[in-house]
């Protein structure tokens, strides 16, 4: 985690677990990060900081607050999208797979990681989006 904080100090976007050796990739080739709200709307910005001004427009005042409604987190570029969830929150869950399949659908390498636990999956969209919906439906 601290080296991927490190990164992105720098102006990069990570492409790493946590622990594992950080791909990264200058802030200006591309980059871009926002959220998915609670409500599927998506708000986006160029870098990869965690942007204060979207929680603004969705009306929320923390991160976590955030997190706690279901909201996701996105880092993405032409060829790699990176999600992180707070857990398996239902409407995370069902935004997520909602976003990838209408923004990523062809996106052959998504990362997502679940803040609430060590737990991190790498695959192609579709293979995330029936994983995705086979937490939704408690089958995984």
């Amino acid at each position: 985690m601290i080296v991927r904080a490190t990164f992105r100090a720098m102006g990069y976007a990570v492409t790493a677990p946590r622990g594992g050796a950080p791909r990264a990739r200058p802030a200006g080739a591309g980059v871009y990060s926002g959220w998915i709200g609670p409500d599927g709307r998506v708000e986006q910005a160029p870098g990869t900081a965690i942007h204060v001004i979207l929680l603004e427009r969705f009306g929320e005042a923390t991160k976590a607050e955030f997190f706690a409604k279901g909201a996701v987190w996105y880092v993405g570029a032409t060829d790699h999208v990176s999600l992180e969830l707070a857990g398996n929150h239902p409407v995370a869950l069902t935004n997520a797979i909602d976003t990838l399949a209408r923004r990523w659908a062809d996106t052959a390498q998504v990362d997502v990681e679940f803040l609430t636990s060590p737990e991190f999956m790498r695959a192609s969209s579709a293979e995330i989006r029936q994983a995705l919906g086979r937490r939704l439906h408690g089958e995984g």
